[in-house]
């Protein structure tokens, strides 16, 4: 008799528990809509893994987070190899290779800084002069054409963040 013999599949809102900047404390809680399935005797839900992937990249979208494809898109808008991508951040290569195949993520520094690269803020010279201790004026003026490259989706604020953390840095406080 197999576990899930008389179980049913059907759409839940799950709670998904988005934490604070310092990872201490929730700041809020998503409900995110996936499909589980149900065991008809126990009524107990249960969640496979392309729910579970569902969960994780709602919350890593909530936080901000670049998602896999994001940080591959990126790269290739680099015209960057792993390799160099992650010499580049001073990260082994098998760390980027594990963020762009999804199996783990970056801290949330290093979000930061792959969002700035991201949206245009930071550039490619300015990290390799960091990387080698010089800057190298030719490198950073042959860098290509930059106007064909794609815009990037919109980034979403951080300010729900900021304003929660205000908020509990106020509540403490009192």
């Amino acid at each position: 008799m197999s576990l899930f013999e008389n179980a049913k599949r059907e759409q839940v809102e799950v709670p998904v528990y988005i934490p604070t900047l310092d990872g201490k404390a929730i700041a809020e809680t998503i409900m995110v809509k996936v499909e589980g399935i149900r065991d008809a005797k126990t009524g107990e839900l249960f969640l496979d893994g392309k729910a579970l992937e569902l969960l994780d990249k709602a919350k890593a979208r909530r936080m901000g987070l670049l998602q896999p494809e994001e940080m591959k898109m990126l790269r290739k808008r680099l015209n960057l190899t792993q390799l160099e991508m992650s010499d580049l951040l001073q990260i082994g290569e098998k760390t980027y290779t594990r963020w762009e195949s999804g199996r783990s993520r970056p801290s949330q520094v290093l979000n930061l800084l792959l969002r700035a690269l991201w949206d245009g803020r930071l550039d490619v010279a300015y990290l390799r002069s960091h990387r080698t201790g010089s800057f190298n004026w030719q490198e950073a003026l042959d860098l290509g054409d930059l106007t064909e490259a794609p815009e990037p989706p919109p980034f979403k604020s951080y300010e729900p963040y900021l304003e929660c953390a205000a908020n509990e840095q106020l509540a403490l406080a009192a």
